[in-house]
């Protein structure tokens, strides 16, 4: 393979640390962000009850599922508040859990792939090295997201994870702990401090659609998790790193895109700026609103190589993933 090179950027010391500044205020509008859009999916389907209006909902439930989970992924790298204590509280409670995931577990995992960006031992490889991928092997992925099988699969493993049978791992990967507990009542008792935040969080969330006489639009939520947002997920997967210049390259130039998203694919595949991901991965501890900043100083410094960078959006991602 030939050597791919990238202009060469730095950042300096006074723009990382405008860049890394936090805001207890803009992390608290981005979580807004996401539970009004939940709010705002489920009264459609109150005010308007028909069959399109439920297909409309899951899709934005999706997209806010997907939102929660940049939150989490945010709160991960200790930048969704500036307040400690209060980005660790609203990334477990408000972004990871409802979404059945463990910010601590996420965390580990997600350190990992940042530390070996880059390398054959990244973790997140193991999802973007086969592309491009043929039309058929793709129209067979997006099937199986649709149908709910990629769903039930993540989900059957996230459940042993949280049992600590496997490790937390986010690539579709089943890998055992070594360390797992043992016997049915450790097991439970794990599960129990584990999962509690989740049932919590969606019993609270079935409770008040109970409360307003709609109770069975929860069943859109589970509908959201098992099928349009595994659609969402694997196309944000293919753009963040997939097709890209040199996926074995720690350059994050290199390594990692930066997509020119439309409004809707900010809405549902992309929310709170993860389109800007070669930009997150130059500065992992930038809060998410700050990266728009960052791609300018690329832009301005005319850093960004052609290979990295998606103008038409995530059509143009998923055109690049495909075989001729």
């Amino acid at each position: 393979m030939t050597a791919v090179s990238a202009p060469d950027f730095t950042l300096t010391p006074e723009q990382r640390a405008t860049l890394n500044q936090k805001s207890d205020w803009l992390g608290a509008w981005a979580v807004c962000k996401s539970w009004l859009l939940i709010i705002a999916a489920f009264a459609l389907s109150m005010v308007f009850p028909n069959p399109l209006s439920y297909l409309v909902t899951t899709i934005l439930l999706a997209g806010a599922q997907v939102g929660l989970a940049i939150l989490m992924h945010d709160a991960s790298h200790r930048a969704l508040f500036a307040n400690p204590k209060l980005n660790e509280w609203a990334g477990r409670w408000l972004c990871a859990q409802p979404a059945f995931q463990s910010l601590e577990g996420y965390r580990r995992y997600h350190m990992a792939h940042h530390r070996l960006a880059g390398t054959a031992q990244d973790p997140d490889l193991v999802m973007t090295q086969n592309y491009p991928v043929s039309r058929a092997s793709f129209r067979r992925k997006i099937i199986r997201d649709i149908t709910g099988v990629t769903g039930i699969k993540t989900y059957a493993g996230l459940f042993l994870m949280h049992a600590e049978q496997l490790q937390y791992m986010l690539n579709g990967q089943a890998i055992k702990n070594p360390d797992a507990p043992r016997g049915l009542v450790t097991i439970s008792q794990t599960l129990i401090r584990n999962l509690h935040p989740f049932v919590i969080t969606n019993l609270i969330m079935f409770g008040i659609l109970y409360a307003l006489h709609a109770p069975w639009l929860y069943l859109l939520w589970i509908l959201a998790t098992l099928s349009p947002f595994q659609v969402f997920l694997r196309i944000r997967q293919i753009g963040d790193h997939a097709v890209v210049p040199d996926s074995l390259s720690t350059n994050p130039l290199l390594h990692a895109r930066s997509t020119d998203a439309a409004w809707w694919e900010k809405m549902l595949i992309a929310p709170h700026d993860e389109h800007y991901h070669l930009e997150h991965h130059l500065l992992p501890t930038a809060p998410s609103w700050n990266l728009p900043k960052l791609r300018q100083l690329l832009v301005n410094a005319d850093a960004l190589p052609e290979g990295s960078l998606s103008r038409g959006g995530y059509r143009e991602v998923i055109h690049k993933a495909l075989q001729d």
